[in-house]
């Protein structure tokens, strides 16, 4: 498993099916781990937020995903660096989570939505071990965590958009009672059948970000047209400072 940094922060370049291995040894060896990931967008929330990037650097894996980083490092340090985007692999995870018998509890969206996603989970893998779920819009205090503990999941998905989600994780971490704590963002909407995926080839070519901007302008505006820009100028900066 490869690491490179972007600016100050630790980014792993991992494969699906090494990733794979890294959540069975966990689990099976007792283990305790946190899993995120980093794009363009949680690099520039790391300058206007300082104590991200510690938080992000203490997840255990860090995976690459985002065109922009790919794109960053090989412009600038020269290095061709494999991404993977976890919403790619859910339903084949979730299928070897029903395999092997793991037990699986999430966290994220709102009522409707998880209660959805988590239905259409059910009618996929009838024999996968739902732990339990809760939405993410309630206070998520500490009865969180508790029930959670109570239902002794090994996997537990976190998708609460970033950075809550990060610093949610970085703040529970030692509270909760499972192996593998995972950040995975808005896939709740995904598996709902409430957000819709960009046509494959948009996927390969790492472009999905613009389906998702026609498809909703006004929410991805800031975060695509404005904050893809400002992405790369960081990155120069960065490079002409740094030499």
């Amino acid at each position: 498993m490869k690491e490179h940094l972007i600016f100050n922060i630790k980014v792993n370049e991992i494969s699906f099916p090494k990733l794979l291995c890294v959540i069975e040894n966990a689990i099976e060896l007792k283990n305790k781990i946190k899993i995120g990931y980093t794009n363009p967008h949680l690099v520039r929330l790391s300058h206007k937020e300082k104590n991200l990037e510690k938080v992000l650097n203490d997840f255990d894996i860090n995976h690459i995903d985002g065109t922009g980083l790919t794109i960053s490092f090989r412009l600038f340090d020269s290095k061709k660096v494999s991404r993977f985007n976890w919403t790619d692999h859910a339903f084949t995870f979730l299928s070897e989570c029903e395999k092997k018998e793991w037990s699986i509890f999430f966290i994220g969206s709102d009522q409707a939505t998880i209660s959805k996603a988590v239905n259409e989970v059910k009618q996929s893998f009838p024999h996968l071990k739902v732990a339990g779920f809760l939405n993410g819009y309630d206070d998520l205090n500490d009865d969180f965590v508790s029930a959670v503990n109570r239902s002794k999941p090994d996997i537990l998905w976190v998708g609460l958009g970033s950075p809550k989600q990060e610093f949610w994780v970085d703040k529970n971490f030692e509270k909760l009672h499972c192996n593998v704590i995972q950040c995975v963002g808005d896939i709740y909407g995904y598996i709902a059948g409430k957000r819709f995926r960009g046509p494959e080839f948009l996927r390969r070519s790492g472009f999905e970000w613009f389906f998702r901007l026609i498809q909703h302008p006004v929410k991805y505006f800031n975060r695509y047209v404005i904050g893809i820009p400002y992405f790369l100028f960081l990155v120069v900066r960065y490079k002409l400072h740094k030499h």
